[in-house]
């Protein structure tokens, strides 16, 4: 995944300081493993952390305590995933109260991807989302209204960016608003606003796999339901995946 590099961390304070973060914060926590080429999540929470003795202890989600301790059966590590902070960590098991607690050793590393590559992912390659809505032309003396049906360039839990041609660019400006865009997927299919936040001229080239110049327009969310937000953030982790396994 050329887009998403990832971050060594290796200072013991920093570590410490990270894993504290995601437990003041309440932040999501996955656990995930592959099991027969079928990859296995599950939603935790990190409850408490004592440094004095290199551990922490997570416990499942509402709902999750069957998948967890399934998951942690027979295991001597897990690996863990913050989407809220893109931190990714591999963590060995120190015990078990199973169903409702267990214990993992403060590693001696983190992994976290660059924040604003990690949550804007690109897209274009995929072709896995995409747009659908209706724009008028600003400033025409008479309604004209062009249907657009575009995929996605990038993607993030914040906006999402889409190539025009120069024909169509004139339809655009930064700050509009454009009501009800339909985002589609194999596994999402909803309607939210968003504005306008850039519009950028560019060149084909080797990153973009243009073969004409094209225009990038930018947006972000003005609304975004929960439920599209957890799609998005777990279509963003099912990206990313290649560079979990590198840490490994």
């Amino acid at each position: 995944m050329s887009d998403n590099n990832l971050k060594q961390i290796r200072d013991a304070v920093k570590v410490v300081s990270l894993i504290n973060t995601v437990k003041e914060e309440s932040l999501e926590v996955y656990i995930w493993k592959f099991l027969g080429g079928t990859k296995l999540m599950a939603k935790v929470k990190i409850e408490s952390l004592r440094k004095f003795k290199n551990d922490f202890c997570i416990v499942p989600a509402e709902g999750q305590d069957r998948m967890v301790m399934e998951m942690m059966g027979s295991q001597n590590h897990i690996d863990l995933y913050v989407p809220g902070s893109s931190l990714l960590l591999r963590c060995n098991i120190k015990h078990t109260d199973a169903p409702f607690r267990y214990y993992l050793t403060i590693p001696e590393f983190v992994a976290q991807a660059d924040r604003r590559k990690s949550l804007r992912l690109s897209t274009h390659d995929l072709g896995d989302l995409k747009l659908c809505f209706a724009k008028p032309m600003n400033g025409s003396q008479r309604p004209v209204v062009q249907h657009f049906m575009k995929t996605c360039y990038d993607v993030s839990t914040g906006g999402f960016s889409f190539l025009v041609s120069k024909g169509e660019f004139r339809f655009f400006e930064a700050n509009d608003e454009i009501p009800q865009v339909e985002l589609k997927s194999k596994g999402l299919n909803t309607k939210l606003n968003v504005e306008v936040v850039t519009i950028r001229e560019m060149d084909p080239n080797e990153q973009n796999g243009l073969t004409y110049k094209a225009w990038k327009i930018s947006c972000r969310f003005t609304q975004i339901d929960q439920v599209t937000k957890k799609y998005l953030e777990k279509f963003i982790f099912e990206r990313i995946k290649e560079d979990l396994c590198a840490i490994n």
